[in-house]
């Protein structure tokens, strides 16, 4: 009896071991089988990589294209501002600002942006006020008229134009203004306005051998008066 009973236990434990074994194999196979099915295809992950990092790419050089459009003429201007006067002033950089705030006025190209330029400009200052102190208006647009004592032009890198224009009012006061882009059909002793950003004042030898003090503008327009 108790071999019997040792052999029916045998063979129970025997058929549960058997089952066991059998379901092993067949676990095993349904888990490969769903982790295959489940496995992330790498390949698909680095094309979604890439093309992730070509997006970024693409956007970090849009910003710096932007950045280095809106900068472009602020950065001429600094380079060019020491040569207006024998006594090499150096751009203001509240001015720099300004023209980098308002990249598109300075200079002003289209209609629309003269408009606006024009539509910005502050006419309570005179040549007293800047006389006494220009820096409060290094972040203000001005405008003045007078007569053209003189005019010069020159091409620069990028197909664009440098101009630098000295004005005289009619209470004989200097400006110099120096605009990136051509003054059109303006010449010496056309009566011209002028609509600008101030940046100090300096001075510079006369032909009559004495010193003419002057104020110094970056142009963003200019226009010949009738």
């Amino acid at each position: 009896m108790k071999k019997i009973a040792l052999l029916t236990g045998l063979a129970a434990l025997s058929l549960t071991l058997t089952a066991c074994g059998s379901d092993t194999p067949s676990s095993s196979t349904t888990t490969a089988s769903n982790q295959t099915a489940t496995k992330p295809d790498t390949s698909e992950e680095d094309k979604k990589k890439a093309e992730e990092e070509a997006k970024q790419k693409a956007a970090d050089e849009a910003k710096q294209k932007e950045l280095a459009e809106k900068v472009k003429y602020a950065e001429l201007t600094k380079t060019g501002f020491p040569n207006m006067t024998e006594n090499k002033p150096e751009l203001p950089q509240q001015t720099y600002d300004f023209i980098v705030a308002n990249n598109k006025l300075f200079p002003a190209k289209t209609t629309a942006d003269i408009q606006k330029l024009k539509g910005m400009a502050d006419k309570t200052i005179t040549a007293k006020h800047l006389n006494k102190n220009a820096a409060p208006y290094f972040n203000k647009v001005a405008t003045f008229a007078g007569q053209v004592v003189n005019v010069e032009e020159a091409p620069i890198d990028g197909g664009d134009t440098v101009s630098i224009l000295h004005v005289v009012d009619n209470n004989m006061q200097s400006y110099q203004v120096l605009m990136l882009k051509s003054s059109g059909d303006i010449l010496q002793e056309d009566t011209v306005r002028f609509w600008g950003v101030p940046a100090g004042g300096s001075s510079f030898s006369n032909v009559s051998g004495g010193t003419t003090n002057v104020q110094l503008f970056v142009g963003g327009h200019v226009e010949k008066q009738k």
